[in-house]
Formats: structure tokens, C-alpha cells, sequence
């Protein structure tokens, strides 16, 4: 083993022991976040995902945590000076005196530190990467490597790890790399900023997004942008939400829901200190380090998964589903003995997580569990999970704990559930996933036919959950071609039922007639 990883195991292990010392006692929290700093960026970033499930880890330690997203340790304010001249060169020499004119950054955190500072009379926000980080991943990177391999090795996990670790080493490079972030918040900004395409179908006031400022250029280790005065949602002294900010998350969410199933661009690190509450009710997103891209294909089948699991209880759909995904390879999906053994299994799941009211309904459900579950039946059925499936399961677990810390019973599925059902009976897109599930939804079991009434029942649900009068909901969905087109189908096939009706009724009163005239001749 290199030299230099072994020194980075010993630090490890150092720094290791101090957080299971610290940790260990309620009293010492408060140490937290400068024991996991010390571990380096790759651990914090561990810290920072569990630092908005008190669910989870107990209210205590969750509050200890979220220091690690904005209040770490600081470096020097002349090695900042230092980085920005090597990046930016003679080009950002305003912005090296700019940071020495700002004195101490506002917020520090795994990768960065962020400047408060003033540059042509307008007030900036200068993010400047922390020294000597990408040495310390690097050796990071190959530990964990070495780690998963060994693990596979043994053979009693079947959890492909060495994929895993890479999938987070991979994210954890692009978050390092500023010229990537700056693309990123110009692409978000286009879809969610001030006149995005995307940012119409988000509840007022909505989403802001700093706008970049690269007059001075754009290095790999500094990026300016501009200042958004807000504050932190999980600010106070308990740093959870507060019950009258819940409105806040759920607009964060419906963001998130609209990145995860409508444009496939999702910020995928929403934690506490990357959004900040505005005073005219709107949010600004910040830090846009790690965004990631969902292919069309597999927000469709989101979308239709949800639907089949919540308003059929459809199991063996949503596990053909999968593979229409390419999320099982063909030796699992041709093995009919294994489908019927993946439908059993998620419905074991779903019955174990998801708790369906008595009279019907969106089932309460805490994400985490449902994803564990889920997530469990990876290595027994050979799940081929695409690079960007747990950054997107983080921030929607990270939404979800911020919202259950203000309302412990916040459902995550009764926002997720109607925006999917939109999404089904509009069919914006055309995808032929969407248009396969709705007509299943919209399938009378006992006459196996397109049924009206099946059809006003996911209008109900939309309409009640969404709190949309369900003319609303039906306008918007013939508003889209496919929308027009089921209800086409659905009316052309009731009035087929309709006329086979009346024609066996008319020839059951014929037969009838007829044996009549029979007897009397």
C-alpha cells in the first residue's frame, strides 16, 4: 500500500475514534461536526445525508450533523486569496481582493467555503474549494475501493458494493470540479429561475436561482454567483423545520417532483443548508455541485410504478415494469419462476412499509423504509441500478425528513401520488410505458374492458389529494392529444359494452318471444 495511503489510514482511524467518542455522548454533540471534518469531505458527506433524518439518528445528533453543512472549520483567509489567483490567474485578481476585502466567509462546509463579498458594486456570493481536498479523496477513493472489493470477495454479501462506491466517488469528483457546477446552475436556472420553462407548473412564488457571474471567469476551484438573502430552512435552535414553514418544503418538494418526473434535471443534494427560505414565500436553491440526469424512459416508469402500486396494488405489473426498464437483466426477466418469486417479494414489501387506510386511499409510509426495503431486493433479483438512483433517493429522503421534523405526519406519498397520476392521464410526451399503464389503470377486472368509472375514480383521487376541483384535473389532462385519446377510448368502449348490452337483451326478449309463439301454435 502507497505511503500516502497509509497515512490517510491512520488519520482515519484517529479522526474515527474521536467521532465514536464524541458521538457516544449527548453532551459532547456540539464536537460533532469538527470530529467528522476531520474525517475529510468523503465522510462528511455521509454526516450531511443523515443530518435531516432525526427520525433516524434522534434529534440530537441529527442537529450536530447539519453543522457539517455550513459550519465547518474554516481555512485561511490567505490560502482562499492564494486559490483564487492559481485558478482564475490575472483574470480574477478583483475577485482575490474582493475575498481579502470580505474578511471570513459566511459558510464553510465539506468542499467550500462561500464569501460574502462586493465586486463592481453588486453584493456576491465567491465560493472558494477547500485546499488539498482532491489528494485527500483521491486516497479516500481507493480505501473504499480496496474495502468494497474485499467485501465482494467473501461472498456473503451480494450487494454489488465495488458499483456503489464508484457511483459515489463518481458524484464526489463532479462536486469538486466548479466548472461543472457553473454549467449545472445555468441549466437549472433555464428550467427554474425567473421565466424557466418549467417553472409555471410550480406553486407561487416559487424557485430562485443565483445568477452566475463569470465576467471574471470560471475556475475548477472558484465560482462566483450572485448573493440571495434568505434564510436557512432548518434554522433556530432545534434545526429542524418549523411547523409554519412546512409550506416551504412541500414548494421544495413539488420542485423536486418536477425535476424527478417532468425535465429529468434534478438537484440532487437538497439538504438544509443548499435551500433558503425567501421572505415573499418563494425558495432559492444554492449549491449546484452535484445535479444529475434522469432519462425519460425511467421518469416514465416512476410515474407508472407509483400509480400501479398505489391505485391497483398491482405488483406483477410494477415487476414487468422493471423490466421493461431494463432495471432486471433477461436471465431474471425470461425465468418466469423468478417473476412470480419478484412479485411475491414486492409485495412483501409493500405490505410490510406501506399502510393502506381502511377505506382506501394513499398509504402512509416513511420513504427511508420503503426505499431499504426495496433496495433489499437488489442483489436477490439482479437489479441494474442506473448511476443516478441514490443521489435522487437522497434528496427525496432529505425533503422528506425536513418535513417530518415539522410534521411528524407528513406523507411523502400523498404529494408524489397525484403528481404522478397528472402526469399518467395527460401523457405529455407521448411515452408508450404511460400510455400501456393508464389503460390498465382505467381496466374494469370483472368486465376486462376500458370502464368510465374507473376512470372518474383516478380523478377523485387526484382531485382530493392535490386539493384540484377534479374538472380541473380533467381539463388538464385533455388538454395533451393522449389525454383526449383515452377518454375517446374509454367512451368508444362504454358505448360498445353499451350496444352488446342492448343486443343480448334484445335477443334473450326475442328468444323468449319466440318460444312463447311456439307454445301457443
Amino acid at each position: 500500500m502507497p505511503t500516502a495511503m497509509l497515512a490517510r489510514v491512520g488519520d482515519i482511524l484517529r479522526a474515527g475514534a474521536r467521532v465514536a467518542f464524541v458521538a457516544s455522548d449527548s453532551s459532547r454533540s456540539e464536537g460533532l461536526v469538527e470530529a467528522v471534518g476531520a474525517l475529510g469531505p468523503t465522510y462528511a458527506k455521509f454526516g450531511q445525508a443523515l443530518s435531516s433524518r432525526g427520525d433516524i439518528v434522534g434529534e440530537d445528533l441529527a442537529r450536530a450533523l447539519r453543522g457539517l453543512c455550513d459550519d465547518m472549520p474554516a481555512f485561511s483567509d490567505e490560502r482562499a486569496v492564494e486559490i483564487v489567483r492559481e485558478d482564475l490567474g490575472a483574470e480574477g485578481e478583483a475577485v482575490a481582493e474582493a475575498v481579502r476585502a470580505a474578511g471570513a466567509p459566511r459558510a464553510a462546509a465539506s468542499l467550500a467555503q462561500v464569501y460574502k463579498a462586493t465586486l463592481d458594486g453588486e453584493t456576491v456570493a465567491i465560493k472558494v474549494q477547500r485546499p488539498e481536498i482532491r489528494e485527500m479523496v483521491d486516497a479516500d477513493a481507493a480505501l473504499l475501493r480496496l474495502g468494497a472489493s474485499a467485501v465482494e470477495r467473501t461472498g456473503k454479501v451480494k450487494a454489488r458494493a465495488l458499483d456503489a462506491v464508484n457511483e459515489f466517488c463518481s458524484r464526489l469528483y463532479e462536486e469538486m470540479d466548479f466548472r461543472r457546477e457553473a454549467a449545472n446552475l445555468m441549466q437549472f436556472n433555464a428550467l427554474y429561475g425567473e421565466n424557466g420553462s418549467a417553472a409555471k407548473s410550480l406553486p407561487k412564488p416559487g424557485i430562485v436561482v443565483p445568477r452566475l457571474i463569470d465576467k471574471y471567469g470560471v475556475g475548477e476551484r472558484v465560482i462566483v454567483m450572485e448573493w440571495i438573502e434568505g434564510e436557512k430552512l432548518t434554522a433556530g435552535r432545534t434545526g429542524a423545520v418549523n411547523a409554519d414553514d412546512l409550506h416551504y418544503v412541500k414548494l421544495g418538494i413539488s420542485c423536486t417532483l418536477s425535476q424527478l418526473i417532468e425535465t429529468g434535471v434534478m438537484h440532487a443534494d437538497p439538504h438544509g443548508g443548499n435551500i433558503l427560505k425567501l421572505p415573499n414565500g418563494g425558495l432559492a436553491y444554492l449549491d449546484f455541485g452535484l445535479v444529475s440526469t434522469v432519462p425519460q424512459q425511467v421518469r416514465d416508469g416512476l410515474v407508472a410504478a407509483v400509480a400501479l402500486l398505489i391505485f391497483s396494488r398491482n405488483y406483477a405489473a410494477v415487476g414487468r415494469l422493471f423490466g421493461e426498464l431494463m432495471l432486471i437483466p433477461p436471465e431474471v426477466l425470461e425465468d418466469e419462476s423468478e417473476m412470480r418469486a419478484l412479485e411475491s417479494a414486492l409485495e412483501d414489501a409493500a405490505n410490510a412499509t406501506l399502510k393502506f387506510p381502511e377505506g382506501g386511499g394513499v398509504p402512509n409510509v416513511r420513504f427511508d423504509q420503503l426505499l431499504g426495503a426495496l433496495v433489499a431486493l437488489v442483489p436477490r433479483f439482479k437489479f441494474v441500478l442506473p448511476p443516478y438512483f441514490l443521489n435522487n433517493a437522497r434528496a427525496l429522503g432529505t425533503l422528506e425528513g425536513m418535513a417530518k421534523s415539522a410534521d411528524a405526519n407528513f406523507n411523502i406519498l400523498a404529494e408524489v401520488y397525484p403528481y404522478s397520476m397528472k402526469k399518467l392521464l395527460a401523457n405529455p410526451e407521448g411515452s408508450p410505458v404511460i400510455r400501456k399503464v393508464i389503460r390498465q389503470l382505467a381496466t374494469d377486472e370483472r368486465t376486462r374492458s376500458l370502464s368510465i368509472h374507473m376512470l372518474f375514480a383516478m380523478l377523485q383521487d387526484v382531485s382530493l389529494l392535490a386539493s384540484t376541483p377534479r374538472f380541473r384535473v380533467a381539463l388538464d389532462a385533455l388538454r395533451e392529444r393522449e389525454g383526449r385519446v383515452l377518454l375517446f377510448e374509454v367512451l368508444a368502449c362504454e358505448l360498445r359494452n353499451a350496444l352488446n348490452r342492448a343486443k343480448s337483451n334484445f335477443m334473450r326478449l326475442f328468444s323468449r318471444r319466440s318460444s312463447d309463439f311456439v307454445a301457443l301454435a
